[in-house]
């Protein structure tokens, strides 16, 4: 394991992070241009320190937390125990998620695209969109989206979602420092005109 990735480890349990995050969490979560409830995928779920706080802060979801570090499952046994049918954790690759199209209502990721190769942005944009519910909101948060090497990476992922035909419904550059997008309604096929 490299010095980057072992600091990054130590950083995401450490308590300065930890008292980051109840701050921090709610208040994106509160950005949401609509009401924050129903089925919401947690991408990046990490050992659930954000998990936690969403549950905290929102009693009318039921979250599903993904994380690929097999570890992650260990930390989440606890919050399942606490938590019941309201938290359901797995491990899972962000770009081949295991689940039905269309499973979920809202699909976030706090603090993981920032942490992606750039050619692999668009496959993590593209599975999140394919689990997410016509009209649902994908929210990502990153402060690292804010930092000036990472200011092309925001405008790409920007570029990625419009691509997908979704709608920027809010993007901050200052705290809560947010991008939420709406998945588009298919168009009915009745509706699309075809000239002879």
């Amino acid at each position: 394991m490299g010095i980057k990735a072992s600091f990054f480890r130590w950083w995401v349990n450490a308590w300065p992070h930890r008292v980051r995050l109840r701050k921090y969490v709610p208040e994106f979560l509160r950005s949401s241009p609509e009401p924050f409830r129903g089925e919401v995928l947690e991408l990046g779920a990490g050992h659930g320190w954000t998990s936690r706080k969403i549950l905290e802060t929102f009693p009318q979801v039921e979250l599903t937390a993904v994380d690929s570090d097999s570890g992650a499952a260990k930390a989440f046994a606890r919050l399942e125990a606490k938590y019941g049918r309201r938290l359901k954790a797995l491990q899972a690759d962000l770009f081949k998620l295991p689940f039905d199209r269309e499973s979920f209502d809202i699909v976030i990721g706090i603090n993981v695209f920032p942490y992606l190769k750039p050619y692999s942005v668009r496959k993590a944009v593209e599975e999140s969109l394919r689990v997410l519910r016509p009209g649902g909101l994908l929210g990502i948060s990153d402060w690292a989206l804010l930092q000036p090497s990472y200011n092309v990476r925001r405008k790409s992922l920007e570029e990625i979602l419009r691509e997908e035909h979704c709608e920027i419904l809010k993007a901050t550059g200052a705290s809560p420092r947010a991008l939420w997008a709406r998945k588009p309604y298919p168009i009915p096929p009745e509706s699309v005109t075809v000239e002879e």
